[in-house]
């Protein structure tokens, strides 16, 4: 019984890195933000951050094979990793709504509260 609970064990360790390593080799590219909206679909037009709309501003995220990354809003640079449907960007994690080859849905998520981010970002794939 033991070694039946073993090989599952082993198995699943086995699939689950197998789909972490086909998401990552589809995240590899630069991702350009288009659209934020609230999870009811609004697009929070009328809501502000210091005073501004809360938008994507431009926001583009380059993740290369290395598991490197840069954010062009400022020149960040971040190591990032994934782990089942979290992505981590240096010190912020996201969930990962949806991913495709061209299409990539984002939530920010903090472990420490308890619901998720209200607002989502999709990104287009701009380059591989």
């Amino acid at each position: 019984m033991r070694i039946l609970i073993a090989i599952i064990f082993i198995f699943s360790s086995i699939q689950l890195n197998a789909q972490n390593t086909d998401k990552l080799k589809l995240l590899i590219g630069s991702w350009e933000c288009y659209h934020k909206e609230l999870e009811d679909g609004e697009t929070g037009e009328n809501m502000t951050l210091d005073g501004q709309p809360y938008s994507c501003d431009d926001l583009t995220i380059s993740l290369s094979s290395d598991l490197t990354g840069t954010e062009s809003g400022g020149g960040l640079e971040f190591m990032y990793s994934i782990k089942d449907s979290l992505l981590y960007l240096g010190d912020r994690i996201y969930v990962i709504e949806q991913l495709e080859k061209q299409n990539l849905i984002l939530r920010d998520y903090d472990p420490d509260q308890d619901k998720l981010s209200v607002f989502r970002r999709k990104f287009k794939k701009v380059t591989d």
